[in-house]
């Protein structure tokens, strides 16, 4: 049966990889849910705006940098299967990226220039990754997990900062960290290809996993402790450990045993559930707390 072709929009929405930036935007929904201060609609819509559009265009930015592996590892994306012209991608992708940043500075009217600065540190940071921290071991896996973290900062400085924006972040950093190792090893191969060693490369895939699998179980009691200390409800306490303690103890157990790249793509696609349910959690222990 022959593939359906997709739609210049399907190929675009892919391009941004709109799932991923459909999740940053979730993270600013649960973050605002988190703050004592409630927010008038036009700041909102700014910390949406900056966050979507730097992260739309930090993920079309790094696959016009990373064409050479990703037509090895995932040839069906638009640009290594000439969907979209690389030119065009780039040109978009900077538009994308200073629209953004744009936002953000926009912001500082508003709300001062600590959390407009930190959107824009952000921004630094993803364009770091895309250029040459993802090219590094660890480096480039910490990067991400730091960017994880500063979805959650970033609107919660703008609202003042409370504990619960800080453990919110804490397992965004983690949950990430874990999940780009688990990447790494899924594309180890295309990365070798062409010349780009990460951590699975110098240390092997089974002590790659292992690492990974420590940073996901240290996601149980930081996910408990905010209840005991009376951070978050009940309500939140219920969710996290169904839907992301018990998954994560399971998966991390498991994952390690046996690692191969296909196994480490399912591990990977996984984990973006748990930070589903990380979501439901924070957005539970945001509203009745």
């Amino acid at each position: 049966m022959a593939k359906r072709k997709r739609k210049p929009i399907e190929e675009w929405a892919n391009l941004i990889r709109w799932k991923n930036t459909g999740v940053a935007l979730a993270c600013v929904a649960a973050a605002l849910t988190l703050g004592e201060t409630r927010l008038p609609c036009i700041v909102k819509l700014l910390i949406y705006s900056a966050v979507g559009l730097i992260f739309a265009g930090g993920n079309v930015i790094n696959d016009y940098v990373d064409y050479e592996s990703d037509a090895v590892g995932h040839p069906n994306r638009p640009i290594p299967s000439g969907t979209i012209e690389r030119k065009i991608a780039l040109i978009m992708g900077i538009v994308f990226f200073i629209g953004g940043v744009l936002f953000a500075a926009l912001g500082a009217i508003n709300y001062g220039p600590i959390p407009a600065l930190i959107a824009i540190g952000a921004a630094l940071l993803l364009l770091f990754y895309d250029f040459i921290g993802g090219k590094i071991p660890f480096v480039g896996n910490f990067a991400v997990a730091i960017l994880g973290g500063l979805v959650f900062i970033y609107p919660g400085s703008v609202q003042g900062l409370t504990k619960k924006h800080i453990f919110a972040a804490g397992f965004a950093v983690l949950i990430h960290l874990g999940r780009e190792i688990v990447k790494d090893i899924a594309d180890r191969a295309a990365d070798e290809s062409v010349g780009i060693r990460t951590l699975p490369s110098i240390i092997g895939d089974t002590k790659a996993a292992r690492l990974a699998s420590a940073c996901l179980f240290l996601i149980v009691p930081l996910t408990i402790l905010p209840y005991f200390i009376g951070v978050f409800s009940v309500w939140y306490l219920g969710t996290a450990i169904l839907f992301v303690d018990l998954p994560i103890i399971l998966l991390a157990w498991l994952f390690p045993v046996g690692v191969t790249a296909r196994k480490a793509s399912k591990f990977a696609s996984d984990l973006k559930w748990i930070m589903i349910g990380g979501l439901v959690a924070l957005l539970l222990g945001g509203l009745t707390s």
